[in-house]
């Protein structure tokens, strides 16, 4: 698959103050890439440097086969951006619609083109009504829905979101995650996606990176992740009759387990080489006359990742 962003030792200074670090990073085309991290972990530094609004101090970046500080304006015509400020950065003397007639000539996107491409985004965000209207008046979720159409407005091949769904209610976040993984799939256009929500990366993304203190932790698909992180499995059993209090010590004696709780009336253990230990479990709890309803595995989520990796950097 073609790399469509990538940045090889890229660092980022303030004076002093070492924003990002010695970062290498490939996101490859029709990709939804998201970048997770705490606050002040560097990433959107990475995403300003990455869109010619930062300089690096070490390293390249190359977006679409330009180079950022070389060729800029080839960048900036290649990429949409919905920066971390994106609800503030709107010239409020004009309506929606100028706001996006502005935006889109600046990318001189035709006439015909750019009055379709502005009903359609109008429509699917739900402003067609406030077409007319400042965006001064609006609140602070209509404004970055705004500014999510300002940064497809011409349909760019790499865009670039900082927290695409904060201020935005449930069901037009959904929208915009199913609209951005049409536009991914479908036309091929790159999403990188700065978020704090990690179940939103989780279902929508392909890859994650983690960044912390501005160095890259990790990266790879959310199931590549688990299974890196979680050597063991996590199992939960309900039982139709019998104490859970017993069940657990059952369990524990047969030393097959490294961890054994009780959560809610359901038996929680932590087992290595599930295929020969659990059948031996369950073979201990019927023989003392328990019957079991369910034996599930606890499958980990992304929280669950971010929390072990990050959590001790």
């Amino acid at each position: 698959m073609t790399t469509t962003i990538e940045l090889k030792g890229l660092t980022k200074q303030f004076g002093e103050i070492v924003a990002v670090q010695d970062v290498d990073l490939e996101v490859r085309k029709g990709e939804v890439f998201g970048f997770l991290g705490p606050n002040a972990a560097g990433k959107s530094t990475t995403v300003k440097v990455a869109t010619t609004l930062l300089v690096p101090t070490r390293g390249t970046v190359v977006v679409g086969s330009h180079d950022v500080l070389e060729e800029p304006e080839s960048v900036r015509a290649l990429i949409g951006l919905l920066p971390e400020d994106g609800a503030d950065t709107h010239y409020d003397r004009l309506t929606t619609v100028e706001n996006l007639e502005y935006f889109g000539r600046l990318y001189d996107v035709p006439k015909e083109t750019l009055q379709n491409r502005i009903d359609e985004l109008l429509e699917f965000l739900e402003l067609s009504d406030r077409r007319d209207d400042s965006p001064g008046t609006f609140s602070t979720g209509l404004k970055q829905k705004l500014s999510l159409a300002r940064a497809l407005i011409h349909n760019p091949p790499i865009v670039f979101l900082d927290e695409p769904t904060s201020n935005l209610d449930p069901i037009m976040s959904r929208k915009v995650r199913e609209f951005i993984q049409q536009m991914a799939g479908g036309s091929k256009q790159t999403f990188f996606m700065c978020t704090h929500l990690l179940s939103e990366a989780e279902h929508l993304c392909d890859r994650v990176g983690f960044i912390s203190h501005g160095r890259l932790v990790e990266v790879g698909s959310p199931a590549d992740l688990r299974r890196k992180f979680w050597t063991q499995r996590t199992f939960e059993l309900q039982l139709a009759t019998g104490d859970p209090a017993k069940a657990k010590s059952i369990v524990e004696a047969t030393s097959l387990a490294t961890s054994v709780r009780i959560e809610n009336k359901r038996i929680v253990f932590v087992v290595e080489k599930v295929e020969r230990k659990n059948p031996q479990i369950v073979r201990a709890l019927v023989e003392a006359g328990l019957a079991i309803v369910e034996l599930r595995e606890r499958i980990p989520d992304l929280e669950d990742v971010y929390l072990k990796v990050i959590g001790g950097k």
